[in-house]
């Protein structure tokens, strides 16, 4: 789905170079390139000041027609991750035939776009495992429209590979469906507003928007916490601190799954097509929200017992 035409270049910033896989002396932001079937993809890697190795690791996807850049500067994901030890990656996508950024998550007009970007994220992924010293038990995903989609395409095409994604105002188009039922389970984490113009609340089963076939939010939600067999759920109405922003978020969380997974869901009541926190509904900050979740699992792996 759009997220905001933003058109300018990556920049490339070094301020730290090295690639080894002990700790770092000093914070790591740099834009890097890997080829993966003859096409250069390129890649912004940030890693805190003194993280050490065996650090999870997170990938964070932008919308579309956005860049890996602006998306990171809009989210704040790195101040989340200075405070709570992870690096994060942000992929670019490639352009489409349109001349828009993107990822290929089955939109019905990129039907003719020749490219995996499962293949290439996978690649990426375990790319930055094995020279940096990632944890590949504590490896994440989340991203924003078209790369919420994209989330949770990995969730059904690479659960093995990540073990938890947080898609934001995202959907499960019906070609991802269709091929979700036999992989295994995984946490998922789901942010949408109840009034977001761009990835609807209710879907988008008859194709008005030209995107293809997609399922509501409450369908997607429910396909999960089936797919993770949770028994247990607990409902509360957050907090309203941005009195001005005329929404509120719902909380909605299933837990005891299997393998003690939970499925969150996040609804954004009068929300839009929004990263909470940064813009739309100002009572919770998604980037930490999200760690909050992943946390879980990086918990019980801490502990073993995953």
């Amino acid at each position: 789905m759009q997220f905001m035409k933003i058109k300018c270049l990556l920049l490339t910033i070094c301020i730290f170079t090295s690639g080894c896989k002990s700790s770092n002396s000093t914070t790591t932001l740099k834009r890097l390139d890997i080829e993966v079937d003859g096409k250069k993809r390129v890649y912004i890697l940030y890693i805190p000041k003194g993280l050490p190795s065996n650090s999870p690791l997170v990938l964070a996807m932008h919308g579309y027609t956005d860049n890996a850049y602006a998306f990171m500067n809009y989210t704040g994901l790195n101040r989340v991750a200075d405070k709570n030890g992870f690096a994060i990656c942000y992929p670019q996508g490639l352009v489409d035939s349109s001349g828009n950024t993107f990822w290929q998550v089955g939109y019905s007009f990129h039907r003719n776009e020749k490219v995996d970007d499962v293949k290439f994220l996978t690649i990426l992924t375990k790319h930055l495992q094995s020279d940096y010293g990632f944890n590949p038990g504590e490896t994440f995903a989340t991203g924003m429209s078209n790369g919420g989609d994209m989330c949770i395409m990995l969730a059904c095409k690479k659960p093995d590979l990540f073990k938890a994604v947080a898609p934001v105002v995202g959907c499960m188009m019906k070609t991802v469906l269709d091929s979700c039922n036999s992989s295994i389970p995984i946490p998922v984490f789901m942010i949408n507003g109840t009034n977001d113009k761009i990835t609807w609340w209710d879907g988008d089963i008859n194709d008005r928007q030209g995107y293809g076939i997609y399922y509501s939010v409450l369908t997607t939600f429910d396909f999960f916490v089936r797919k993770n067999n949770c028994t247990k759920i607990s409902v509360d109405t957050l907090t309203h601190i941005g009195l001005n922003d005329k929404s509120y978020v719902i909380s909605t969380k299933y837990t005891q799954g299997l393998d003690g997974n939970q499925v969150w869901l996040y609804s954004v009541i009068n929300g839009g097509h929004d990263w909470i926190g940064k813009g739309g509904n100002m009572d919770v900050n998604a980037g930490e929200v999200i760690w909050d979740f992943f946390k879980l699992k990086h918990s019980v792996h801490s502990k073993g017992e995953n």
